[in-house]
């Protein structure tokens, strides 16, 4: 693993106005991300962020984090503020996400305890006419940690953790995701969310090459829904599809046909499943 640059920064803003249907506001407890997965587009939004300007010009994506150590004062101070003026005007319910720019559970967390934090402020605010619905989309194992937590939303409050997986081959995930955890991982932290009655999701996007109806099996038994989604910029990870000799895998036609088999393999098991990019064959 290579030597990452961590350092502490401070926002002076911890709830984003989202873009993204159904969801209110993301938290993003971190700058950068750990696992650098190779196609993730944070890494092109993080060049026009301020906080690019605290590492070296010529450092990679993957290989620094900024800390945002002040957070969760910030999260608390506008989570009053958002209720207080929604009381006024009759608004009684937001959905907010961890995270869109960021893994809220990558390696950082472990020592920081920022998404920790975070989701006990959110829990604080939820309730007393006000219903704060949480979502958490991570790909590592750490997020077990917290399904204490994750329980309290339960009930009148409400939760939902979405694993991404983007192939059942871990020869592949290694290929484009050599720093993230292993598919089998992730696959068994979906298993031990389901054990615990939590609500939980799938997120499959990017499609990566991978045996469609085999995914699907392996984690039918431990969602609620599905997402899909293709490699949306193919141009940033065209040289290691060709590098590797998988240049099949990078066209619409493969990205249509992979996407209906899971459709087809999920929809006849009962599972709801939402494709997010439109059909170009």
């Amino acid at each position: 693993m290579k030597r990452k640059i961590l350092k502490l920064i401070e926002t002076n803003k911890a709830l984003s106005k989202s873009r993204i249907p159904g969801i209110d506001y993301t938290i993003n407890p971190y700058f950068g991300c750990e696992f650098g997965c190779s196609y993730c587009y944070a890494d092109f939004m993080s060049r026009f962020s301020k906080f690019r300007k605290v590492f070296p010009d010529d450092i990679e994506w993957g290989d620094f984090v900024g800390v945002k150590i002040n957070i969760v004062e910030r999260l608390e101070i506008e989570l009053k503020k958002i209720l207080a003026k929604s009381s006024l005007l009759g608004e009684q319910e937001f959905n907010i996400w961890f995270s869109i720019m960021t893994d809220p559970y990558q390696f950082a967390e472990k020592k920081f305890l920022l998404t920790r934090r975070c989701l006990e402020v959110l829990l604080k605010y939820s309730g007393e006419g006000f219903k704060l619905n949480v979502g958490v989309l991570t790909r590592s194992p750490l997020v077990l940690r917290d399904i204490d937590l994750f329980k309290q939303f339960i009930g009148e409050k409400s939760i939902e953790i979405g694993i991404s997986i983007t192939t059942d081959n871990d020869n592949i995930r290694k290929i484009f995701e050599p720093e993230a955890p292993t598919i089998r991982s992730r696959i068994k932290t979906l298993e031990k969310l389901k054990e615990n009655n939590l609500k939980t999701f799938a997120f499959i996007g990017p499609i990566l090459p991978m045996d469609a109806r085999e995914l699907a099996n392996q984690i039918s038994d431990f969602v609620d829904y599905v997402l899909i989604d293709r490699m949306n910029y193919v141009w940033r990870t065209a040289a290691i599809y060709r590098a590797n000799s998988i240049e099949f895998a990078m066209s619409d036609s493969y990205f249509n046909v992979v996407s209906e088999a899971l459709v087809e393999e999920f929809s006849s098991k009962g599972i709801a499943v939402e494709v997010l990019f439109q059909n170009k064959g």
